[in-house]
């Protein structure tokens, strides 16, 4: 039966950054990828931060890099807006699929091997322990360690009985590829918040240059595809910039928001990026959290197979060292959902007025921590503007949190 010391299944961009970190310890891997090339279909915006990608010492090539953002706009429910700038990019737009192949090169450089169009049916076990995976056509490959990067479906994980996602912590996204886009200012990303638009998370205009763009948005409820376009047809602020664009390339997929929430290691089995929700629970953003995970993945998955110790006890000092490393940092992202999910629509028009009145745009505008936001917080609320904007925003949720548990389907108020 063929064999490799490390199994990663999927091509995310988890799944081979975690598998270039075994391959450069000398341990083989294969990845196994169900479609026929990597980086496609492309769900993600590719929104991600500067600071991020150098923390994790990725250099990419310029072609990857679509757009530098500087600035976003927030546009509260009624359309009362609430802005961040910076001197310098703070954030980057890339391109996902080549950003995907990009990631898959540096695995195959440091030994690592793919398999594309080929689906993995199941985990193989042996006396409750993952040592390999079954293959569509019955093949069957074994391994020390398998890597699961099948994202936010976890169909491997359900078949095998293991804990999954929490449907109730997950929204539904849809995002196009649009050209045509008017008034806007290429550095700047906007973002819209309100229940009639996204209910329980918020719509974007991700700008890429020349007229086009990506447009998406995600929601707790409701069809993405019917919100998505009457937000372009019928929110006013939105409506001035997109009403001429064109569509192509509409996709949607589920993003889990629960912040790591579900056991990521059995015996025999790691796993990483959206399947274990390693995905920020305010913004939706996954790669650098996820990458920082991944990277903790492939050393602990190394240090197995040297050790041919792959049992619970050893794989666990993965999910240790992961919430170590970014833990905090999720407990925090989760606490603001609920937060941010308990806000009616007048509350967040009360909300934006208030940053503005206070000038948090000043106070942050040197802040550039967007992907460790409980670090950044606690350093920020030193200042009395952020504590005040802070307290406001709790004491104006408190008492939905503790009627309803920070449910976005109750009534406006």
């Amino acid at each position: 039966m063929p064999r490799s010391d490390v199994i990663v299944v999927g091509a995310g961009p988890a799944g081979m950054v975690a598998a270039k970190t075994v391959a450069e310890k000398g341990i083989s891997v294969t990845i196994f990828e169900e479609h026929s090339e990597v980086g496609t279909p492309t769900h993600c915006t590719g929104h991600v931060s500067l600071k991020g990608l150098r923390r994790l010492g990725l250099d990419l090539p310029k072609n990857v890099i679509e757009n530098k953002i500087t600035s976003a706009i927030f546009h509260s429910p009624s359309g009362f807006s609430f802005s961040m700038s910076y001197s310098t990019p703070v954030t980057y737009v890339l391109n996902r699929q080549l950003f995907d192949q990009t990631l898959l090169r540096s695995a195959m450089k440091a030994g690592a091997e793919i398999s594309t169009g080929v689906s993995v049916t199941s985990f193989l076990k042996k006396n409750s322990q993952v040592v390999g995976v079954s293959l569509k056509g019955e093949e069957k490959r074994v391994s020390q360690v398998v890597i699961d990067d099948e994202g936010v479906s976890s169909t491997l994980l359900k078949r095998a009985g293991f804990e999954t996602l929490d449907p109730s912590k997950t929204v539904n996204a849809i995002q196009a590829e649009v050209d045509g886009i008017q008034n806007v200012d290429e550095s700047t990303v906007e973002l819209f918040f309100g229940r009639k638009t996204a209910p329980g998370f918020y719509a974007w205009i991700v700008p890429l240059g020349d007229g086009i763009g990506k447009v998406g948005l995600a929601a707790a409820k409701g069809n993405p595809h019917d919100l998505l376009f009457r937000f372009i047809n019928e929110n006013s602020e939105a409506k001035h910039k997109l009403k001429r664009c064109s569509m192509r390339n509409l996709t949607g997929h589920p993003i889990p928001l629960s912040g790591g929430g579900i056991k990521s290691f059995y015996p025999g089995l790691l796993i990483v990026g959206d399947a274990a929700s390693h995905v920020k629970p305010t913004t939706g953003g996954g790669i650098i959290l996820g990458l920082t995970a991944a990277k903790i993945a492939g050393e602990i998955a190394a240090i197995a197979v040297k050790s041919e110790d792959s049992s619970a006890r050893t794989l666990s000092h993965y999910e240790r060292r992961w919430k170590k490393e970014i833990g905090f940092e999720l407990t925090v992202m989760n606490y603001l959902r609920r937060l941010f999910d308990s806000l009616g629509d007048k509350q967040y028009d009360a909300l934006f007025r208030y940053c503005r009145l206070l000038q948090l745009n000043e106070t942050l505008k040197n802040e550039r921590e967007l992907d460790f936001q409980g670090t950044m917080l606690f350093r920020a609320i030193k200042n009395p503007r952020t504590f005040l904007a802070l307290s406001y925003l709790f004491m104006t949720t408190l008492p939905a949190i503790l009627t309803s548990r920070g449910d976005v389907y109750r009534e406006d108020v």
